[in-house]
């Protein structure tokens, strides 16, 4: 275990990477919203990645999403905040 009483030396960088898939419909539309998405708590209506609230999660994603989407549906402005 480590003694840190006399203070800290440095830190060590540790990092995640999470994938999220999004649903999209028969009809080529997706349901980019925090609804879809396995890291919102709809009980606590919280964002367990970030800790916020989003405004209308079953529409949009919240403003503060960390997400970093990769493919062109969310570039139409289609159910995105």
């Amino acid at each position: 275990m480590a003694d840190f009483s006399s203070g800290v030396s440095g830190y060590v960088t540790g990092r995640y990477e999470i994938k999220v898939n999004f649903p999209i419909d028969l009809k080529g539309r997706p349901d980019v919203s925090c609804n879809q998405c396995p890291y919102y708590g709809r009980s606590a209506k919280i964002c367990y990645l970030n800790k916020h609230t989003p405004a209308y999660p079953e529409k949009y994603i919240g403003q503060e999403c960390p997400i970093k989407f990769e493919d062109e549906y969310t570039d139409k402005g289609e159910n995105n905040g």
